[in-house]
């Protein structure tokens, strides 16, 4: 299926960003420039937003709950991927430099220059407790934006992580595979097309998902056996 050997760390990245997708988000990566030459100051593993009159209908399924989401909020997440459970927290320079965080929220450009030191003063605290922070899964809001850091481990279960809002493998794999594999045929939206459509990118999972046989369910060591994940 793969076109290449992938590691597991972009196995897990890929399935985060796919999982967002699903649910409406536009993603991307970026990287904060530092004036060092050859260095940066952080990379955000995805950077996702959602706008609030995001419809598919024809699909016949709603957004996860996990997401708690606002219909009448743009939703923008600071994600990040670990592929360790008892790794799980914000990178550092995130969490402890707030001009990183301000060039995040300026590059993403959901909210207005001037509400930027506010609302990432008003992040970091959350972003610093992590998963564990009570106001995690509400973040912070400005001017009809919400804006939210969540952290990623899909190898990780419940059993591994017990507390707080973190997004987990089963979560994705369960959603994923309600997506693409829907108990009775869809009318609307045809269940088989060129699945490489979905780019080299996701095309992979995509294949991997829709190759699951009725009655079982899809893996994370599926997933890493379909693209030579090492």
């Amino acid at each position: 299926m793969a076109d290449k050997h992938w590691t597991t760390a972009e196995v897990h990245e890929a399935l985060v960003v796919l999982y967002l997708r699903l649910n409406g988000y536009f993603t991307s990566g970026l990287v904060v420039h530092a004036p060092e030459w050859g260095q940066s100051r952080t990379e955000i593993d995805c950077l996702a937003v959602r706008h609030p009159n995001h419809i598919q209908p024809d699909r016949g399924i709603g957004p996860a709950a996990f997401l708690g989401l606002r219909d009448d909020r743009v939703d923008l997440l600071v994600c990040e991927v670990k592929s360790v459970a008892a790794e799980v927290a914000f990178n550092e320079r995130l969490r402890a430099d707030p001009s990183v965080l301000e060039s995040v929220l300026r590059w993403a450009g959901v909210i207005g220059n001037s509400e930027v030191p506010r609302v990432a003063d008003q992040l970091l605290p959350i972003l610093r407790e992590g998963r564990e922070s009570p106001r995690a899964g509400d973040g912070v809001t400005a001017n009809g934006v919400r804006v939210r850091g969540l952290l990623c481990c899909p190898p990780a279960t419940q059993a591994d992580l017990p507390t707080g809002w973190c997004l987990l493998g089963p979560e994705i794999l369960r959603y994923a595979n309600e997506c693409f594999n829907p108990a009775v045929p869809r009318e609307p939206c045809s269940t088989r097309y060129n699945f490489k459509l979905w780019g080299r990118w996701l095309a992979p999972l995509v294949e991997y998902f829709k190759s699951v046989k009725v009655g079982e369910a899809p893996t994370l060591d599926g997933i890493y056996g379909s693209v030579d994940a090492a």
